[in-house]
């Protein structure tokens, strides 16, 4: 008996470590992560590197699926009508906090998602053309009141960007022309070659142009400089209040999602957060790392579709 009992123990606690060895979420088929956005930008490079990491910890494969448009609304709109099962679900920017303010939308922008979790914050830069004579947001505005409004662009790939684009003009008192694009990739090459001449842009998006003397970088968001721009200060640090706080690349279940799928992702999403080599990478694209609750995430989701939609007003913007 006293064997058969040290048996029964060994089994359990076998159990038990196999369970804490399991994944929280057992997804019995391929998993959808759709970016609302073209390839080769910030959230689909994050995107992807998220995917493998799910796909390693559940032993699912875990695809991304670029669907484009409508400012990130037609990739939205897919998940919004997606089986709330935690099998499909769309990275996006802050702009789904953004276009129920500017377009008619298939689907309520507050009630149509479960927040899981802000994969990671990317740091949001204002970058610019190499022969561009300003070297940083302040020497930017002495240029544009001496040229006068509207005689300088800066391109935009999506509503969050040009609205990240007009508070920081707000703050410098000056007004450049929005030049709208598709995706970062394509008009981050633009303002590279000179036919734009400033965009806002994640770090994430234009460091490799940076880092090689394609683009400069006026300024970032944020209250400190990060490692992979040190050279680059704040925007805070060249006298511009009101831009501390970046944006997210946040992850977003259908509506009717139940909570405790919902958990167990964030839970499986931070873990994947905690790995140093994962954070690090992060922080080399010019990104923080995330993992908030899905109720923390929910709190500063539904804050940003209520203040984006006081400063559109304030600003008087509509859609491009």
């Amino acid at each position: 008996m006293r064997l058969l009992y040290i048996l029964a123990a060994a089994v359990l606690a076998a159990s038990a470590a196999n369970a804490q060895e399991q994944p929280a979420f057992h997804p019995t088929k391929t998993v959808t992560i759709i970016v609302p956005y073209t390839p080769g930008g910030g959230t689909d490079a994050v995107g992807r590197m998220t995917a493998k990491a799910l796909e390693e910890m559940w032993g699912q494969t875990v695809i991304i699926d670029n669907r484009t448009g409508g400012n990130g609304s037609v990739g939205a709109a897919i998940v919004a009508r997606a089986p709330p099962d935690g099998h499909t679900m769309v990275l996006a920017v802050s702009g789904i906090a953004i276009n129920a303010h500017l377009m008619k939308l298939p689907y309520e922008t507050e009630t149509a998602f479960a927040p899981v979790t802000a994969v990671a914050y990317p740091v949001s830069t204002l970058i610019a053309t190499p022969d561009l004579p300003a070297s940083d947001l302040r020497e930017l505005a002495a240029l544009v009141r001496k040229e006068g409004p509207n005689k300088r662009t800066f391109a935009s790939s999506e509503t969050g960007t040009r609205l990240t684009g007009e508070r920081i003009f707000e703050q410098a008192d000056i007004k450049l022309l929005n030049i709208p694009y598709k995706g970062a990739a394509a008009f981050v090459n633009d303002i590279s070659a000179g036919r734009v001449d400033t965009g806002v842009s994640s770090v994430t998006s234009a460091l490799a142009l940076i880092n090689a003397g394609k683009l400069k970088s006026l300024g970032i968001m944020g209250t400190k400089r990060l490692s992979a721009l040190p050279n680059v200060a704040t925007f805070r640090e060249q006298g511009f209040g009101g831009l501390d706080e970046n944006s997210w690349y946040g992850l977003f279940a259908p509506a009717g999602t139940p909570p405790a799928v919902v958990e167990a992702i964030q839970q499986d999403i931070a873990k994947v957060l905690a790995r140093p080599a994962f954070q690090a990478k992060l922080v080399d694209y010019g990104a923080l790392p995330g993992g908030d609750t899905p109720a923390a995430f929910s709190e500063r989701f539904l804050r940003d579709v209520k203040q984006h939609g006081e400063t559109i007003r304030r600003l008087g913007i509509t859609a491009d």
